[in-house]
């Protein structure tokens, strides 16, 4: 028969023709969705189920290294508006201390609602929809946690040596625990009430005007300073000499005698640290947030205890260094000391340039004909309160009249013990006599004035100019008290005299002096 004639029944069927054997699945395989593949290359597949949860396990995968690499410090400056917070911590002590060791507090549960939190601020970043300021809080519990400060820092005082506004070192002293442990003024007190970020470049520094605002903010200053602690309560006074232009000045000898510090330092607080209410409105802008403003307790407890807003972002800068009030508005330096004059406000509305003669004999400067003689009280930046501690009028006028401080030989007593006894009685003695001399000799010299007319006209104004001169010194002298810088006074009262002999020499009613 012929092969290619066979009849249908012959040809083999689908059905018959062998197949690899199928291998049955495990239990694991089939609850992972991984099948056979015989005969292929790769002899494993997935299931739609293995597709599902493989791609689950890479995806979670995906999302931890993800989420971990975005804890990461070098993940946050992937912002640019990061960029200074990163070079600042890089720089800092805390460079070894990873962003979310202190943006994050303790616990998974707080991890995870700051990494949603810090999820929310990358989403405006995409969005572009961020500020140019982040903002950020750090717990008192992320700076307690173990294995960072815990309760090291709360024992016990810490030196803190910082520079004054000279440059000169100061060490500072600081006990953690009462500003942590217990209310400071009604408030309490957070890690970051003190540790700021508002210094540009520095990260988590502790900014002075904090500490001023709360040892200074409602008390009085200048004559009457008062400060929360007091002075030493902070720092000591220099224990090494001091070389100023009256030579060397050693603390101890007037600290031991009494002498308060505003005796010399009655300008070194300036700023009252008030809260203009219009400031609210820079965050809020709800009225009936802003009606709040006088809740002081609440405000506190909101802003500071339950967020990190710093304080300065609200009050008003207090100044504190020797000569703070220079700084201020409505003030006037006087000298080279940087010392100042407090204008005197209202008053100063009727009486204008209060106290400026008595000033300007101080700084020896404003006589005519002599130069300027600045008094040594003055070059050792004494002020004027330490002198003028008697009050002239008694309580009950005061209330009404206000007070008037008097200069007393106690002051001096005070300060130089017997080495000046009665020398401020023997100074006012001789400023009277040179004073009676030399108006003796203006009078004298104004009947001299009248002989001046056949003079030519440029010595008759020569002639008058001094007069002036002489004039304008004993008026000086006299209104500003000489005894404020008695060689100043002296010289200047000494060239009004000179002067007027010199008029009386050209008329021809005395012989020049050789």
């Amino acid at each position: 028969m012929d092969p290619k004639s066979k009849t249908p029944a012959e040809t083999p069927t689908p059905a018959e023709t062998p197949t690899p054997q199928q291998e049955p699945r495990s239990r694991w395989q089939r609850l992972l969705g991984i099948r056979h593949r015989p005969g292929c290359r790769i002899p494993f597949g997935l299931t739609i189920w293995g597709v599902v949860i493989f791609g689950g396990i890479f995806g979670i995968i995906g999302m931890t290294g993800f989420v971990e690499y975005s804890m990461q410090p070098d993940f946050c400056r992937s912002c640019h508006i990061m960029e200074p917070y990163y070079q600042a911590w890089h720089e800092s002590s805390h460079k070894e201390v990873s962003c979310v060791k202190c943006h994050f507090e303790p616990g998974l549960g707080k991890t995870l609602y700051g990494k949603f939190q810090a999820s929310s601020q990358a989403v405006k970043y995409i969005t572009k929809t961020y500020g140019s300021k982040p903002h950020a809080e750090v717990q008192d519990a992320a700076c307690m946690r173990d294995g960072c400060h815990t309760q090291r820092l709360l024992s016990g005082q810490v030196n803190w040596k910082i520079k004054t506004s000279r440059g000169d070192p100061i060490t500072i002293r600081f006990d953690h625990a009462p500003h942590l442990t217990q209310d400071r003024r009604g408030k309490n007190l957070r890690c970051v009430s003190c540790h700021s970020q508002i210094v540009q470049g520095q990260h988590l520094v502790v900014t002075l005007d904090t500490c001023f605002l709360c040892h200074f903010k409602g008390f009085k200053h200048g004559r009457d300073d008062q400060t929360l602690g007091g002075c030493l309560a902070c720092h000591d006074a220099p224990k090494e000499q001091i070389r100023m232009s009256t030579g060397m000045f050693n603390h101890a000898d007037y600290i031991d005698r009494g002498v308060s510090c505003q005796n010399c330092h009655s300008d070194a607080i300036s700023g009252d640290g008030k809260v203009p209410r219009q400031v609210c409105w820079t965050c809020h802008n709800q009225s009936s947030q802003v009606a709040r403003f006088t809740e002081t307790n609440f405000v506190h407890k909101t802003h500071i205890q339950d967020h990190k807003v710093e304080c300065s972002s609200c009050h008003i800068q207090i100044v504190h260094n020797l000569s703070a009030s220079a700084a201020t508005g409505g003030q006037r330096t006087i000298g080279n000391n940087n010392q100042v004059v407090m204008q005197a406000g209202t008053c100063a509305q009727c009486h204008e340039q209060l106290h400026s003669g008595a000033l300007d004999l101080y700084r020896g400067t404003g006589g005519r004909g002599v130069p300027d003689m600045p008094s040594v009280m003055f070059r050792t930046q004494v002020d004027c309160i330490a002198c003028h501690d008697y009050s002239k009028h008694t309580s009950d006028i005061a209330q009404v009249s206000g007070q008037t401080y008097q200069a007393s030989q106690a002051a001096c007593t005070k300060c130089h013990v017997q080495q000046y006894d009665d020398k401020l009685a023997e100074w006012l003695v001789a400023i009277d006599q040179n004073l009676d001399k030399a108006k003796d000799m203006v009078q004298q010299t104004a009947e001299a004035l009248k002989r001046i007319s056949d003079l030519p006209a440029t010595r008759q104004l020569e002639l008058r100019q001094l007069y002036d001169d002489a004039q304008h010194n004993i008026k000086l002298v006299s209104i500003g008290q000489g005894v404020h810088n008695m060689t100043y006074a002296i010289a200047l009262l000494n060239v009004a005299i000179d002067n007027c002999k010199k008029i009386q020499a050209a008329v021809g009613l005395k012989e020049p002096d050789s």
